[in-house]
């Protein structure tokens, strides 16, 4: 009677089958976040998120419009066009195109009437010649230098995996092989098929080269990890930033001394000890604040704008920074326009919420914010919200009520993403912040908002002595 041959079994064999199907997976996914955006920039498109709903139901609001150039006198009426307006990138359908007059008229679909101004040849970037819905909020997942850092975590993680997975078949096949040679040395007798399954398996694994599959890995490895680091580092620096601005908060910020005329907006609504700030740091200039939302920081000053990039109020280095104004603007506010920088947080923290003075309801809820000083406090009337490009004509530092300062605000509230509410109305004697922040709808993006400062009858939220100028 012939012996039965015996199989041995192979344990773990899904292990590299699971690293492969979620390396792929992890892999794919990061293709499909950064090709739709990548490849068509390649072939000339350029592309840009739809934050607005004036095209809506059409293309839909979080779509990526995808841009071709073309010729001007070639652009056909109810197509789609990209065009500059002011600092912004609009995107409206061609109701009629005036050659004669080297311009287009314009209107949103969403919109009951056209465009009030004619777009010139000039200012026009393009036809949408496609677009796709929720890919536009996509790019701000990789955006930002963090999104970046994520993504070749992502990568090179999916990477790891599927050599990983073929690093433990490779081991697998041997432990089979070597089952199976201790076995027959015994004189037992296996499936032939299988021995050769065994041998067959470990030769292909060899053949992948072990030294650069070992090589590959040290490289992902140290990406991987070093990405990580990265990471944590970043992350434990937000931790030290919001404790200490929460212990900021709760030492310097305290409660109004007369609650009815902070709710009259005679006074500011919170009270600042400057003394003890300017203590710790010379550079405070003042406390921004907006009730109802995460805007209550101290506002430095440095020598130059890289000085609170990167360092928090007391001049520690946190990736977060600080709340600043403009290094080339004068002191207390005294310029026609003072520009006061903030970071975009993922976190929604320091200056991330600018971007929702786009919506009108979000504006009408908060058409005003404070500005605290040791000397004098303002209401700070918001008469305007928008986004522009960083090398716009808008951060010119201006220190005069002058022609070119009326310009300024003629541009600053042209295509303003909110109507302003009564009171709201632009006051060219008065000085004014600009808030400003990183935006990620389009290279070199910002978002900025603009405020007409009122002075009120407190400073730091304490009563003056005699009334200010309201």
């Amino acid at each position: 009677m012939a012996p039965k041959h015996s199989a041995v079994k192979q344990k773990g064999r899904f292990v590299p089958i699971l690293c492969h199907i979620f390396g792929t997976m992890l892999i794919v996914a990061v293709f499909a976040l950064t090709l739709p955006l990548s490849i068509p920039r390649l072939l000339g498109y350029e592309v840009f998120e739809v934050i607005s709903g004036s095209m809506e139901p059409d293309i839909p609001v979080g779509s990526a419009i995808y841009v071709r150039a073309v010729d001007a006198t070639d652009v056909q009426v109810d197509e789609v066009i990209a065009f500059h307006d002011a600092d912004a990138v609009i995107a409206h359908r061609v109701v009629e195109n005036r050659t004669s007059q080297s311009e287009f008229v314009t209107k949103g679909d969403a919109n009951n009437t056209e465009d009030s101004d004619p777009i010139s040849y000039e200012a026009l970037i393009g036809v949408v010649a496609l677009h796709v819905p929720l890919v536009g909020s996509a790019m701000t997942l990789y955006a930002s230098n963090v999104g970046k850092i994520y993504l070749m975590l992502t990568l090179a993680c999916g990477v790891m995996l599927n050599i990983l997975g073929d690093r433990i078949k490779r081991l697998q096949s041997q432990r089979l092989r070597a089952q199976i040679e201790a076995r027959l040395a015994k004189g037992d007798t296996v499936n032939n098929a299988q021995l050769q399954a065994a041998a067959d398996a470990e030769a292909r694994a060899s053949r992948r080269g072990e030294w650069m599959l070992g090589t590959i890995m040290v490289v992902l490895a140290l990406i991987f990890f070093g990405s990580g680091a990265v990471i944590a580092f970043v992350n434990y620096q937000y931790h030290l930033s919001d404790d200490t601005y929460n212990a900021a908060k709760s030492t310097y910020v305290g409660e109004t001394d007369d609650e009815l005329a902070a709710r009259a907006g005679v006074i500011a609504p919170i009270k600042i000890d400057f003394k003890k700030l300017q203590e710790i740091n010379p550079d405070v200039q003042g406390w921004i604040y907006c009730e109802g939302t995460d805007i209550n920081y101290p506002v430095m000053q440095g020598e130059t704008n890289d000085t609170y990039l990167r360092h928090d109020y007391h001049g520690d280095y946190n990736v977060r920074g600080s709340i600043f104004v403009d290094s080339e603007n004068s002191p207390n506010f005294a310029d026609a326009n003072t520009i006061i920088y903030g970071h975009h947080m993922s976190s929604g923290t320091m200056f991330a919420m600018l971007e929702d003075w786009s919506d009108q309801a979000y504006y009408e809820e908060h058409p005003y914010l404070w500005l605290l000083t040791p000397t004098q406090d303002y209401r700070v009337v918001l008469v305007s919200a928008h986004h522009v490009n960083a090398y716009s004509g808008l951060y010119e530092i201006l220190h005069d009520h002058d022609e070119r300062f009326t310009q300024f605000l003629a541009e600053a509230t042209a295509n303003s993403d909110f109507v302003p509410v009564a009171g709201a109305e632009v006051d060219p004697q008065r000085n004014y912040v600009m808030l400003s922040t990183c935006a990620y709808i389009f290279d070199d993006a910002r978002y900025v908002v603009h405020g007409k400062l009122v002075p009120v009858n407190s400073a730091g939220g304490k009563v003056l002595t005699a009334a200010s100028d309201a």
